[in-house]
């Protein structure tokens, strides 16, 4: 993102973006947690991706457990 305008709105809109880059890294993590071995997928992703990813994958796990 080019810094034009005023700070906060060129603060915001790198934000927003940030939030848009986290969200499709996610999703892209959970997608191929099943498809790769556990240790090379934690090792490819960024760190915290790796967390929500694999929490996501515990809560299904569970989940399955009560039905």
């Amino acid at each position: 993102m080019k810094p034009e305008g005023k700070v906060e709105e060129w603060m915001c809109r790198i934000d927003d973006e940030m939030k848009r880059t986290l969200t499709t890294l996610a999703k892209r993590a959970v997608y191929q947690y099943a498809k790769e071995d556990r240790i090379e997928w934690i090792r490819s992703q960024l760190g915290m991706i790796a967390v929500v990813g694999t929490q996501i994958w515990w809560t299904f796990a569970i989940e399955d457990v009560f039905r």
